[in-house]
């Protein structure tokens, strides 16, 4: 009995602790440091003055064990993140940057109380041990994995990653400091995608150029207004492999809804291709645009395939294929790509005329030549 009511006194200690820990990271947020009090923090907790000095002996102890509270959280996200991750150095500095944009971690409150602690750290000696030491954990590896991309790299003998891991954690940093500026209303989408960009412009032979995330919807400038266009992912897999089905038909291949569905699938679950789906008003499925990133050695860039177009043939002469065509023109700028490439049949007129219109230039330069290894 007398171990039960002692497990149970632990427990509540515990969560006194954390309302504690709470609560003053909310006064430090509305407060900031220098106008602190234990009053506050017990008003804000909803505990008495005496309950506070049961559980600190001191404003600075509970000070203390907020910023370890703060410190601890994050290097769990960070390991957690790590952990997850697939091992290749790119993967691991992508995950890194992840677990660094954590919403659990960076939500406003937080940020302005890490902000606050960091501008005390110079004049604290234990405020520095656990910023710095959080700061040095972080950078480290940060260090190590730079270092192995670029070891992947073909003369890279002139980079340094002390140099590269510094560019990094900087474009970090200003990344909090936004979101301290910005708090709910910051868009961690473009954050994210600054950030893989940043990294594929050092990086590009391990890293590819991202493409924004954001479902974004036309119509644009087509004449049907009712047409919608939208970046298709995992809950479309069904209505873009039908579609996909019926364009293999088109090219004399047997309907399988099968290998379609698999196909598209595989592709948009490991990020293969990007897929635009155009659908009516209704969510009816007209039509899907794919591309396929690659690389420009020559121009040091992005560029894209568009390797597949199809509008359901009972839609045609709606305006489908030019708003899919618009949009993949848009995403391709957006990723900063130098062009985009298509194949198309000599004698597939409509979609030349569609393509010149939209002012795509035939190639009268360089030949195109294919090793067919079925």
């Amino acid at each position: 009995m007398g171990e039960k009511k002692s497990g149970t006194n632990q427990a509540l200690q515990a969560e006194r602790r954390r309302l504690l820990i709470d609560a003053t990271m909310s006064a430090i947020s509305e407060f900031g440091l220098a106008r602190l009090t234990l009053a506050r923090i017990a008003k804000i907790a909803g505990l008495s003055a005496g309950t506070v000095n049961f559980h600190f002996s001191s404003k600075e102890a509970l000070l203390l064990a907020t910023l370890t509270y703060l410190a601890e959280e994050f290097e769990q996200s960070i390991d957690g993140a790590l952990a997850s991750a697939a091992p290749d150095p790119a993967s691991q500095l992508t995950a890194l940057f992840e677990a660094s944009l954590n919403p659990e971690i960076t939500e406003p409150r937080k940020m302005s109380v890490w902000f606050a602690f960091v501008a005390e750290a110079r004049g604290r000696e234990d405020y520095q041990r656990i910023c710095g030491g959080q700061d040095k954990k972080i950078f480290d590896i940060t260090v190590r994995l730079c270092d192995d991309l670029i070891r992947l790299g073909e003369n890279t003998g002139y980079m340094n990653a002390r140099a590269m891991a510094t560019a990094v954690q900087g474009l970090v940093d200003e990344i909090w400091q936004e979101i301290l500026y910005a708090g709910d209303a910051y868009d961690r989408e473009d954050a994210r995608f600054i950030y893989l960009s940043f990294l594929a412009s050092v990086f590009p032979w391990a890293v590819a150029a991202p493409v924004e995330q954001r479902r974004f919807v036309a119509p644009l400038s087509t004449r049907d207004k009712s047409l919608g266009i939208l970046r298709a992912g995992a809950e479309h897999l069904g209505k873009v492999s039908a579609l996909f089905d019926l364009y293999r038909q088109f090219y004399d291949k047997p309907a399988d809804s099968r290998l379609a569905r698999r196909f598209i699938g595989e592709n948009i679950r490991k990020e293969r291709s990007v897929i635009f789906l155009a659908q009516d008003a209704g969510g009816e499925a007209l039509g899907f645009v794919q591309l396929y990133p690659g690389w420009c050695s020559v121009e040091s860039r992005p560029v894209w395939t568009l390797y597949d177009l199809f509008v359901d043939p009972s839609v045609r002469r709606r305006g489908v294929a030019d708003a899919l065509m618009e949009c993949a023109e848009t995403m391709a700028r957006k990723s900063r790509a130098c062009r985009v490439d298509l194949d198309t049949g000599v004698g597939n007129y409509r979609a030349q005329s569609l393509y010149e219109k939209r002012g795509w230039e035939r190639d009268t330069e360089y030949y195109r030549y294919s090793l067919d290894l079925a």
